[in-house]
């Protein structure tokens, strides 16, 4: 583990502070990247979301320029869109965001320098920005791509470190969680979450359960629901139910409905 200062740490509880309680979150993403400028300084960021209609995997981006008033210039908004349309195809982290994996990683420790400067994005989009480093952040959860982000430096600033990685892990954690609340939020849902919500959320990424057996453990921990209800509720045989709460009860190592209330309020 990377030791970070204690500034550090108070930093990054900041911003996990601003990623859960704040209600406008998607829309306030350029907020969050100077946030992230300010503990990772970059040259540039742009945060996209993952795209639900499938046409791309990428779409609504938000870009941050340090200095610049309106966050970044109309060429640089438009070569960021370029790179959705022409580029996307192309890049080498793709395979990551397919198969719905978190991670955080330099894209120089992913490919060859050389292959890296023979892209297209290198030579348009990167070069808009003067960029020649980049960190990947892909946010995931339940197997379910939620999002990317680049952070972007000059050849003069040098590449990202592996402590500046490791700050940006621990966020990305949570990024995530917030990220796939929000695109499985119902109309009627409003943007309140609990911290149960969370904690029942971090013990299915956890224990790795399907979508289908984190619904049944919401229904058992945090509405207190009979058997007979859940199965109402989700339009599911009583067999069926059984089998869902087997396996929860051996990926979270639980043995009855009791020591699963227990183990998501621990």
């Amino acid at each position: 583990m990377k030791k970070l200062e204690q500034r550090e740490w108070a930093f990054i509880d900041d911003i996990v502070y601003y990623i859960y309680n704040n209600d406008d979150f998607i829309d306030e993403r350029k907020t969050f990247l100077s946030f992230i400028n300010q503990l990772i300084p970059n040259n540039f960021s742009v945060f996209h979301l993952s795209d639900r209609s499938g046409e791309h995997l990428l779409c609504d981006p938000v870009i941050f320029v340090p200095g610049e008033k309106n966050g970044a210039t109309f060429e640089q908004i438009e070569t960021i869109y370029r790179y959705i349309e022409k580029y996307e195809e192309e890049d080498f982290g793709k395979w990551i965001m397919l198969v719905g994996k978190r991670d955080v990683y330099r894209e120089m420790d992913l490919i060859d320098d050389n292959d890296i400067r023979a892209t297209g994005y290198f030579n348009d989009t990167y070069a808009t920005f003067n960029v020649k480093y980049s960190m990947q952040i892909i946010s995931a959860y339940n197997k379910e791509f939620q999002g990317a982000i680049v952070l972007g430096r000059s050849k003069e600033d040098g590449d990202f470190s592996d402590k500046e990685l490791y700050m940006m892990e621990i966020i990305n954690k949570h990024l995530s969680l917030k990220l796939y609340k929000l695109s499985h939020r119902s109309p009627s849902d409003g943007n309140v979450y609990t911290h149960l919500d969370e904690k029942i959320y971090e013990m299915a990424e956890d224990s790795m359960l399907t979508k289908r057996e984190t619904e049944v453990v919401f229904k058992v921990v945090k509405e207190s629901m009979t058997n007979e209800e859940i199965c109402s509720d989700l339009c599911i045989t009583a067999h069926t139910l059984n089998k869902h709460l087997s396996n929860i009860y051996m990926k979270c190592g639980v043995n009855s409905r009791v020591a699963l209330i227990q183990k998501a309020l621990s």
